[in-house]
């Protein structure tokens, strides 16, 4: 009969060593609570202690610990920004005059603009009658025209027989008697500036290729010499000007076969216009309290000076 094998175990020596493991984790964990509880009331009369011997004064009348030393940056900064004088914010109902105010100024100056711009056309068209009789009487309706455009009164001066010889700036003694009267006529219509404009045809001169331009320019200024030597008060109309366009301005195509060029050698003196619109408007947007432009020649010096 066979003999019976002995039972067998496995090595069981890890327990001993878990079981440690245990016993440690636990009596950590009870060290740590007994850590965690704290006598309420004996840690509040610490608190209280300390509290006392950092703030309490030092002596009588003397500051605490925790009130010396450096000054917090932060509350520092605000006192200094606060020291700051700051500018005064106007109130809604100050702007709301000023607004007003504004508006008001801005109706009366264009009212009177609006006034000043008919008296002007009333004018141009007074003198376009009174330079129309004259070009009348003197047989010249051919060679002179007026036009009131919308840049003003436009008396245009035909050159060839009439104000120069041919190729000359010498004005001619025929034209001193239409000169003398548009130098008059125009000089009533005070504070409005002059234009004078010289226009040859596009034949160079003298084979000058700037030929045209100094003899354009030299016309006018012949012609606006003339009107100031005889009745015309440049003082009274500022920004009053001559100036030479040569070729560049015809009034019809240069075409030497229709004989269109002696067309465009001309000279016209220009009245300009004076756009009181836009001055009123300039006046009406300046500081608050400043009176509306004047009537007459005050409105040019109440306003910046603006181009007709």
């Amino acid at each position: 009969m066979a003999r019976k094998r002995a039972h067998e175990h496995a090595d069981e020596r890890w327990l001993l060593t878990y079981a440690d493991m245990i016993t440690l984790l636990m009596a950590l964990f009870m060290v740590l609570f007994s850590m965690a509880v704290v006598n309420k009331g004996k840690f509040e009369e610490l608190a209280k202690s300390l509290r006392q011997s950092f703030s309490g004064p030092l002596s009588d009348g003397g500051n605490s610990i925790l009130s010396v030393g450096t000054p917090n940056p932060t509350a520092q900064m605000k006192s200094e920004v606060n020291s700051i004088p700051q500018p005064i914010q106007p109130s809604s109902e100050k702007l709301v005059a000023e607004e007003q105010q504004r508006r008001a100024r801005t109706a009366a100056a264009l009212t009177q603009a609006k006034g000043l711009e008919a008296a002007q056309d009333r004018d141009l068209e007074k003198a376009k009658t009174a330079v129309d009789a004259r070009i009348h009487d003197l047989g010249l309706d051919a060679k002179v025209k007026t036009q009131i455009t919308t840049q003003g009164l436009v008396i245009r001066l035909v050159t060839d027989k009439v104000l120069f010889e041919l190729g000359s700036s010498t004005i001619r003694p025929a034209a001193y008697p239409l000169l003398t009267s548009v130098a008059h006529i125009v000089n009533t219509i005070a504070r409005n500036p002059i234009r004078v404009g010289g226009h040859t045809d596009a034949v160079p001169f003298r084979n000058d290729p700037h030929g045209n331009d100094r003899l354009s320019g030299d016309r006018a200024g012949a012609v606006l010499f003339f009107l100031e030597d005889h009745g015309f008060d440049r003082t009274r109309h500022p920004d009053t000007a001559f100036q030479g366009f040569g070729s560049m301005e015809p009034l019809v195509p240069n075409d030497p076969v229709t004989g269109a060029g002696p067309r465009n050698r001309r000279v016209e003196v220009i009245v300009q216009r004076i756009n009181y619109l836009k001055r009123a408007e300039a006046a009406a947007m300046g500081p608050i309290g400043a009176a509306p432009a004047g009537a007459g020649p005050e409105i040019g010096t109440l306003v910046p000076k603006i181009a007709p």
